[in-house]
């Protein structure tokens, strides 16, 4: 959670924040009063505290918190030096000074995070290689991260993972359109040999096995795990169970589209396909804090959809109807004005009749 009374503020730390891994939901505040009743309610692992605010100074906020919360930590954030003392006196976890500096906020998140992993519980053993493909894409084994000989070989990796097989025809047409079929054949054969070495060269030989079979290539993974599975198979579950700390949490794994920094053609299905099921989470996570009225964290996660499509008329009404059911008018008809403008500019038109409707019943 973030508590600045200055917008642009909230607005960068919650920008950073989202650069920090294993973050499952960001929560900012420029009311302090709003903020310290969804904090006693929501019970954060850690509050990022402006100490300089009007009505309620941080200070006093992290004070009268502590019976409701005490598990909580917080790290004010201030541009003054002297207040360092009496935040300390607090046990506050740290201080950072505005404006905020990005390579500290990191050190301070890194921290927090190693002081939760030590106080934790021991979990299983992590498996011996990883491959992660949402967001960026990176394969991690025994001697560390895996570096490709060439950029083909990653893609052609990350091709026959997602696909587990694919005959010369379709690989050469998906992976290698720019050639002809024996040129492309022979850059198949040996952007393969790339691969294997690759893999045996970062002891990842027994957990990956790439076979050809005439004119079909297959690739078998052991003990290894796939961010990319990992999501599908907590979000289906999530989805069926309709608990929202589960739809939370299924949510919380999903970094990024797939592979996002490849641009090939063949990828947009499968992207498309992980994306879809990310917004069904998130609408399906917002609707059941709404209906369970817990709309501080509703907001949150009304404003990923509205920001992941920004042109969908119901993520848009959504967000607006969530800021008038919190009281905050001025925030919805800003949103709304803003909505309006982009509709205007990309879509050439004014705003459907039924979301006008819909719209002044929520203003009067």
């Amino acid at each position: 959670m973030v508590v600045d009374d200055e917008w642009p503020a909230l607005e960068q730390m919650r920008e950073l924040l989202q650069q920090c891994e294993n973050i499952a939901s960001i929560h900012v505040f420029d009311n302090p009063r709003e903020a310290f009743t969804a904090a006693a309610e929501l019970k954060p692992d850690l509050i990022f505290l402006d100490i300089q605010m009007p009505e309620l100074s941080g200070l006093a906020f992290a004070e009268n918190l502590l019976p409701f919360s005490p598990d909580t930590e917080i790290v004010f954030v201030t541009a003054y030096r002297s207040y360092a003392v009496e935040a300390f006196d607090l046990s506050a976890a740290d201080y950072l000074l505005k404006p905020v500096d990005p390579p500290r906020l990191f050190k301070t998140w890194s921290k927090f995070l190693s002081k939760r992993m030590q106080s934790g519980q021991p979990g299983q053993a992590s498996p011996s290689a990883h491959f992660q493909y949402l967001g960026g894409h990176s394969l991690t084994g025994p001697l560390g991260a895996v570096k490709w000989s060439t950029h083909k070989a990653e893609e052609l990796f990350a091709y026959l993972w997602i696909h587990k097989q694919g005959s010369v025809s379709v690989i050469l047409n998906d992976v290698f359109p720019q050639w002809n079929y024996e040129k492309g054949k022979q850059y198949l054969h040996t952007t393969v040999y790339q691969i294997r070495k690759t893999l045996k060269n970062a002891a990842l030989g027994d957990n990956i096995e790439l076979t050809s079979d005439r004119e079909n290539y297959r690739l078998e993974a052991r003990d290894i795990e796939g961010d990319a599975e990992r999501f599908q198979e907590a979000a289906l579950a999530a989805l069926q169970d309709n608990n929202p700390d589960k739809l939370r949490d299924a949510s919380s794994l999903y970094k990024g589209e797939l592979l996002q920094s490849l641009d090939s053609l063949w990828i947009y299905s499968a992207r498309d396909k992980y994306r879809k099921l990310y917004l069904k989470l998130l609408e399906q996570l917002t609707l059941g804090l709404i209906q369970t009225g817990r709309h501080y964290e509703a907001e949150e996660y009304a404003l990923r959809l509205a920001e992941l499509e920004p042109l969908e008329e119901s993520y848009a009404l959504q967000i607006i109807s969530l800021y008038y059911e919190i009281g905050k008018p001025l925030r919805a008809q800003r949103r709304y004005t803003q909505f309006r403008d982009s509709y205007r500019n990309e879509m050439g038109g004014e705003l459907p009749e039924w979301f006008l409707e819909a719209y002044g019943r929520l203003g009067s």
